[in-house]
């Protein structure tokens, strides 16, 4: 299972059950909105959606958080993946 640790502007970090530990970076959207990313682990495959709120301001992020359900969301590709750490668990 792919856990989302945390983002960094438009780049994930995260880990897999596998023994991998990696990050991706997003391609930004023009506006602000809420984006939806496919997180996909190279070695195992195993995929986490996340959503990520782009925004330039606290007031606008505010909106998109609170009409969520009902806001039109935009898939981001992904850039590049790339493992930053890998393990084998026993």
């Amino acid at each position: 299972m792919v856990k989302i640790l945390r983002n960094e502007g438009n780049v994930i970090i995260y880990e897999c059950d596998c023994g991998v530990k990696g990050k991706c970076m997003v391609k930004p959207l023009k506006e602000d909105a809420a984006i939806v990313v496919d997180v996909r682990c190279p070695i195992c495959l195993e995929v986490e959606r996340t959503v990520l709120v782009q925004y330039e301001s606290e007031e606008k992020a505010s909106e998109i958080k609170k009409d969520l359900n009902n806001t039109q969301l935009s898939w981001s590709p992904i850039l590049s993946n790339e493992i930053t750490d890998y393990f084998i668990k026993d």
